[in-house]
C-alpha cells in the first residue's frame, strides 16, 4: 500500500527549527514537546533531513539542482511517496535559490577583496636590496652565503641557510627580517609574518620601519587591511605613509 507524508508549513518550521537548534539543545525540551504533537513525526523528520542534505549538496556543487516533482524512498520494502510537488518542491527550490545566492554573493565579495589585495601587493612589493656581501667575516659566512642566494633571487636556497642560523639565535633581527622578506617574495604571507610581525624584535634596530612595511604588505596580501593601516600609521616613513594613503583610498 502507498501512502503520502503530508507536512504542513507549521510542522515544517517546527521540525526544521528543531533540527537547527538540536545541537545547541537550549530549546530542545520546548521543541521536543511540539514535536510530540505532530503525527508521523519520525518519518517527517527523516524526510526534512533528506531535503536539507540535498540543499547542502546543491550548494557545494555551486549550482541549483532541479528537484523531481516527487521523491520515492524505499522503506521496509514499501515505496513511500513524500510531499506532493505543490507543497514541497517549490519550497525546496526557493530555499536552494536563496542559499546559492547568499553563497554566490559571498564568493563575489571574496573575489573582489582578493583581487584588490593582490593588486595592491603586486604594485608595491619589491624585495629589500639586501646587505653588502662581506664574506671576509668568517663568523657570518653562512649568513652572507644566504645573502648571495637572496640577491640572485634564489629565495628557497637563502631561506634554507638562514633557517639553520635562526635556530641558534631566534631573536636576531637581521636574520628574521630577511627570512620574512624572502618568504614574502615567494608569496607566502603567513610564513613571512612568522618572522616579521614581532614588533618588539625590531624596536631598537635599523629594520623597524622596513619590517613594518613588509608586515603591512603581508597583511594586505591576506586581506587584513585594517591591521595593515594601524601598523603603517604607527611606524611612519616615506613608503609606509604612501602605502597607508593608498589603503585609505580603497
Amino acid at each position: 500500500m502507498k501512502y503520502q507524508i503530508d507536512i504542513n508549513p507549521l510542522e515544517w518550521d517546527i521540525i526544521e527549527t528543531y533540527l537547527n537548534q538540536n545541537e545547541a539543545s537550549d530549546n530542545a525540551t520546548m521543541w521536543n514537546e511540539k514535536l510530540t504533537q505532530i503525527p508521523d513525526v519520525k518519518k517527517k523528520i527523516e524526510h526534512i533531513k533528506k531535503v536539507k542534505e540535498e540543499i547542502e549538496d546543491s550548494i557545494r556543487q555551486s549550482k541549483i539542482k532541479e528537484f523531481h516533482s516527487q521523491v520515492r524512498v524505499a522503506e521496509r520494502g514499501t515505496d513511500v511517496r513524500t510531499l506532493p510537488a505543490h507543497n514541497s518542491n517549490s519550497k525546496i527550490l526557493w530555499y536552494s535559490i536563496a542559499a546559492v545566492m547568499v553563497a554566490l554573493i559571498g564568493i563575489f565579495w571574496m573575489m573582489q577583496s582578493n583581487s584588490t589585495s593582490e593588486k595592491i601587493f603586486a604594485e608595491n612589493f619589491k624585495p629589500d636590496i639586501g646587505l653588502p656581501l662581506k664574506m671576509g667575516a668568517t663568523n657570518n659566512l653562512e649568513f652572507y652565503e644566504g645573502m648571495l642566494d637572496y640577491k640572485q633571487e634564489n629565495y628557497n636556497e637563502a631561506i634554507a641557510k638562514w633557517e639553520v642560523l635562526i635556530k641558534d639565535n631566534p631573536e636576531n633581527d637581521t636574520v628574521n627580517y630577511f627570512l620574512g622578506v624572502a618568504n614574502l617574495a615567494l608569496g607566502n604571507a603567513d610564513k613571512s609574518l612568522k618572522f616579521l610581525q614581532n614588533e618588539t624584535r625590531f624596536q631598537q634596530g635599523i629594520f623597524k620601519e622596513d619590517a613594518a612595511y613588509y608586515t603591512g604588505l603581508a597583511k594586505i596580501k591576506k586581506g587584513e587591511f585594517e591591521e595593515a593601516k594601524i601598523l603603517l600609521n604607527k611606524y611612519p616613513s616615506d613608503r609606509n605613509t604612501k602605502l597607508l594613503k593608498l589603503l585609505q583610498e580603497e
